[in-house]
């Protein structure tokens, strides 16, 4: 049972949680903003306004950690007046993967820091926050689950149509780069029955599309005997769940009987994440990844052919030790081949404790920032030619919500959702009715390398209007 938290009588009872890094932080703050909030507290609107102030953290690359770290800095410099004027004692603490990495060595560095805890200590966050509350300071929880079952619930804070779920904790692969299992540690995962139920359950709460989370979410069920094509297909069985997505994935495990599943599962989404990292071998072989290029080609070609509609997206380190000129090029070729439609790319920072660490850091900065800013700017044209080929057709929309208008838009009143593929789409409604959460049918005026804009088909609108 969560403790209730000690705050103080004339305090009101606030938090405030800022997220660094990817949808697996994210589903973290909710599941800590759910605990919270049964213990007593509401969410504040800003840090100022907030008793208990948490930073949910990243260790993935360098960039989202100097972005806690400034991130903290300005909280705790504000965190005095904020005491003197509201006459209440804020406490500060840093989560996720931050914690679960460095610990009490954080109160080194930071030591008007309150607490740390990790990842797998996220349901004890209404007991930490009420011991700081009872005066103790520098308290430390992030001591790893080394139970080999896994089994937990999704816990929703904002309502909406889509939910983060889930399915597995950790990750095997040590890929050289990687600090995942050092934060994240070895892959358990939870039963297909009890994903079942948690799903069905969702979908009674409103939920219309669930996406699947794990560090690699294709070696799900190991220690189950299950597979993660048999989950696909046993949450299909949820007739209320119109759409499924999943990530990451990695290459090693994308086995056939995954592709096959596209076209075959109702809910699954025409839409595939599989980072390859880079298009060299030799670079791959440094990285740990243990595929062939080659490979990842014949797994692209394969799933084109279930999905020829489908939407591609993948992950790219630019600058990894040893990448000469030759290796990035076969990178950029890989690019002009497989023509992504999202690439999330990023200049190489060693993680410490890494093997990749250990590696000479032989590719100068300079060297880095301009093969990323190459390889970028072309990933973003391939992306608009691809969304060019979209100009004319009609799209399904989940609706997430209102946006500023655009400049290009003569409606002040502008919605933004994803289509079953994943694309950004920006579109125009006049009526008063919010169709947050709802599915429309937009068809597309407007493309970009970045997103969609288009108009609402009236004659599909009017179904909407009236649920």
């Amino acid at each position: 049972m969560s403790a209730d938290l000690n705050f103080s009588p004339d305090a009101k009872k606030t938090f405030y949680i800022k997220t660094f890094g990817c949808q697996m932080n994210v589903a973290d703050t909710e599941r800590m903003s759910v605990l919270l909030a049964e213990s007593g507290a509401e969410q504040a609107a800003t840090a100022e306004q907030a008793d208990v102030i948490i930073l949910n953290g990243c260790e993935v690359r360098e960039k989202a950690v100097h972005k806690m770290v400034s991130a903290l800095g300005g909280m705790t410099k504000n965190r005095g007046r904020v005491d003197r004027a509201q006459g209440k004692k804020q406490i500060i603490g840093i989560g996720g993967c931050v914690g679960q990495l460095d610990g009490a060595k954080l109160f080194k560095r930071n030591p008007h820091i309150d607490f740390v805890f990790g990842t797998d200590t996220i349901d004890q966050l209404p007991e930490i926050v009420h011991e700081v509350q009872s005066g103790h300071r520098h308290v430390v929880y992030n001591e790893f689950d080394k139970t080999r079952e896994y089994s937990t619930d999704t816990k929703v804070f904002h309502q909406s149509a889509s939910a983060f779920v889930n399915i597995m904790k950790g990750c095997d692969k040590f890929c050289s780069f990687c600090i995942v299992p050092f934060t994240r540690g070895r892959e358990k995962s939870r039963p297909i029955a009890e994903l079942v139920a948690d799903v069905q359950r969702l979908v009674l709460l409103g939920v219309r599309e669930v996406t699947l989370l794990g560090q690699n979410v294709n070696s799900f069920g190991k220690g189950n005997n299950e597979t993660f094509p048999q989950l696909l297909r046993a949450l299909d069985s949820v007739a209320e769940l119109k759409r499924l997505r999943f990530t990451s994935s990695h290459p090693i495990d994308f086995s056939d009987d995954l592709i096959n599943c596209y076209g075959s599962v109702r809910a699954l989404c025409n839409q595939l994440h599989l980072p390859v990292q880079s298009g060299s071998n030799a670079v791959l072989e440094k990285m740990h990844r243990h595929y062939k290029i080659e490979t990842y080609y014949e797994q692209i070609r394969k799933w084109r052919e279930r999905c020829p509609d489908g939407a591609l997206s993948t992950d790219m380190i630019i600058g990894f030790p040893t990448e000469t000129d030759a290796d990035f090029e076969l990178t950029m070729k890989l690019l002009e081949d497989l023509r992504f439609d999202i690439v999330y790319a990023f200049a190489y920072s060693p993680r410490p404790g890494t093997k990749a660490a250990k590696l000479q850091d032989d590719v100068p900065n300079e060297v880095k920032h301009e093969r990323l800013l190459r390889f970028q700017r072309r990933a973003v044209e391939i992306a608009n030619e691809n969304n060019q080929r979209l100009v004319g057709k009609s799209m399904e929309v989940l609706v997430e919500g209102r946006t500023k208008a655009l400049k290009t838009s003569k409606s002040q009143n502008m919605f933004m959702g994803r289509s079953r593929c994943n694309k950004v789409v920006n579109f125009a409604f006049e009526g008063a009715r919010d169709l947050k959460g709802k599915f429309v049918q937009v068809r597309i005026e407007r493309a970009t390398g970045l997103a969609l804009t288009g108009v609402v088909d009236e004659g599909d609108l009017e179904p909407v209007l009236s649920s």
